[in-house]
């Protein structure tokens, strides 16, 4: 390639002075085709993944083309094949992600490039942005907030990427609390005696992971029973852990403020007791329920929420925030130090971020999002569209009670509707010698539906597995069927949506039936 020609490229394709206005051009282009997108109902226009394979697993390009034909590109083998998370038919998630205010944030961010491994060189003013954030969360959950810290060991909180790597760090924090030093010297235990506590069935796949990447070991998880109210049976928690040897470590108790399937929180007062008493790190997953701190109205059903050694949540679930944008908690600001063991001289300085955030160096000013969020909704807003969230889940509840068929499996906490349809036909096999064909019957039916609704495009719903811990449908709280579940977060999906997928889904049933 001849100089001239490199040159040419560069004033191209790299941003300057000399053409910003012809890339801003471009870019409005881009953001209204994404507008377009995001605002359109449909959720996906399905394709198999052998033909997004095919459209998209290609030899790496030798030569470039003009982003022009890249942006008809993407519009055409990427855009199209999209989930569209923002439509108001969108209800297996609450991950709308459809804030004004977060989408500039987001924008925003990518645009700015700071890095926030650093303070003072690379993250001058994004630093206490997320400072800010952090302090935001710790208000909302009624932990000691700082206006005026010292260090970066007094905030107390960092940004990740997701709940799964927010409980993995609330579990190292655990794990260096009960053995000083492990980030240091390694394990110096037998990880075989390390025993941590989670309910059956409800919890999140993440802590058993975690245990693995930390070398605590996964086998050395301890399922305590689940009521039928979705919660930990603390009778049966005292009984597992009674029945620990002498020399075995309890190292945490994990509670869910809205567990990833039924949204039920726990009695975080009662099995902080049991934590403290036992000795035992009492980590809270609320990448959910922590929404709730924004409403004076719900705030009481995650009482004692402030108890928990370390707790998450996970704006981008939540709070209507792009992915990603996530946050793990410590009660007691100062314990970020036993994970901080970084000596890399750029990390150095007071406010660095880089310190504290163990599994992340450089990282994107992620925190710019939820921080114009909440400059441009406010707290008492926030928390009237999460109460609103739970009223619009009642409702949707209430419109299944009506139906003869569809049985709810869970009482309505906050926002998730789990529920079975069942024909007739086999309703009446469950009580008699052919029950477990029927049970496998009821799980495919279920399955498909679920399958047919997402190929269809027009909403999208969740399907997993779970006990039926209430014992609805009376063959016992050890029976797994595949649920199907609403679960509401965009502001913008109304009872008419509602009522709407209500009749959508009763067709469904009853056509995938036959």
């Amino acid at each position: 390639m001849s100089e001239p020609r490199l040159s040419a490229i560069i004033k191209e394709c790299f941003l300057s002075a000399d053409n910003k206005e012809d890339i801003l051009t471009t870019l409005l282009k881009v953001i209204q085709t994404s507008m377009d997108f995001k605002t359109n109902k449909t959720i996906v226009n399905y394709k198999n993944q052998k033909e997004i394979m095919s459209d998209l697993l290609e030899p790496l390009p030798n030569k470039g083309k003009p982003i022009e034909k890249i942006i008809e590109e993407f519009e055409q083998k990427i855009l199209k094949g999209s989930v569209n998370f923002s439509s108001p038919n969108f209800i297996a998630f609450p991950d709308c992600g459809n804030s004004n205010a977060a989408l500039i944030g987001h924008i925003l961010y990518g645009l700015l490039n700071q890095n926030l491994i650093n303070s003072i060189h690379t993250a001058p003013t994004a630093t206490f942005v997320e400072a800010a954030v952090i302090n935001w969360f710790r208000e909302a959950v009624g932990y000691e907030s700082f206006q005026d810290p010292k260090d970066i060991f007094e905030i107390g909180g960092i940004n990740v990427t997701g709940g799964v790597s927010a409980n993995t760090v609330g579990l190292l924090l655990a794990r260096e609390n009960k053995f000083p030093g492990t980030i240091e010297t390694g394990l110096l235990y037998d990880p075989r005696k390390i025993k941590v506590f989670v309910p059956k069935g409800i919890g999140h796949y993440s802590i058993s992971a975690a245990l693995g990447w930390l070398a605590l070991g996964k086998n050395n998880l301890i399922e305590v029973e689940t009521t039928s109210e979705f919660k930990i049976d603390q009778g049966d928690l005292l009984d597992k852990i009674r029945s620990c040897k002498k020399d075995d470590v309890l190292l945490a108790l994990v509670a869910y403020a809205g567990d990833s399937r039924t949204m039920t929180i726990d009695d975080f007062p009662s099995l902080s007791n049991i934590a403290q008493e036992y000795g035992m790190w009492f980590h809270i997953d609320a990448c959910h329920g922590l929404s709730l701190c924004f409403s004076d109205k719900m705030r009481e059903k995650v009482k004692g929420i402030e108890c928990a050694d370390s707790v998450t949540i996970d704006p981008h679930k939540v709070l209507f925030v792009p992915y990603t944008s996530s946050y793990v908690l410590a009660k007691d600001p100062k314990k970020f130090e036993l994970v901080s063991g970084v000596s890399d001289l750029i990390t150095q300085e007071s406010f660095s971020f880089g310190q504290i955030t163990p599994l992340f160096g450089s990282r994107a000013f992620n925190s710019l999002k939820p921080w114009f969020l909440f400059k441009n909704l406010g707290k008492k807003t926030i928390g009237k569209l999460i109460e609103n969230r739970h009223e619009k889940a009642k409702y949707f509840a209430s419109l299944l009670d009506q139906e003869k068929n569809i049985y709810r499996m869970n009482k309505v906490e906050i926002n998730s509707v789990t529920y079975l349809y069942v024909p007739d036909y086999l309703t009446s096999k469950l009580t008699g010698p052919n029950q477990k064909e029927a049970i496998e019957a009821i799980n495919r039916l279920n399955k498909e539906i679920h399958w047919r609704i997402f190929k269809e495009g027009k909403y999208y719903i969740h399907s997993f597995r779970l006990n039926d811990f209430r014992n609805i449908m009376q063959t016992g709280k050890n029976t797994v069927f595949q649920l199907q579940r609403v679960m509401i977060g965009n502001p913008l999906t109304d009872e008419k949506v509602l009522d709407e997928f209500r009749d959508y889904l009763k067709k469904t049933c009853y056509e995938t039936e036959k």
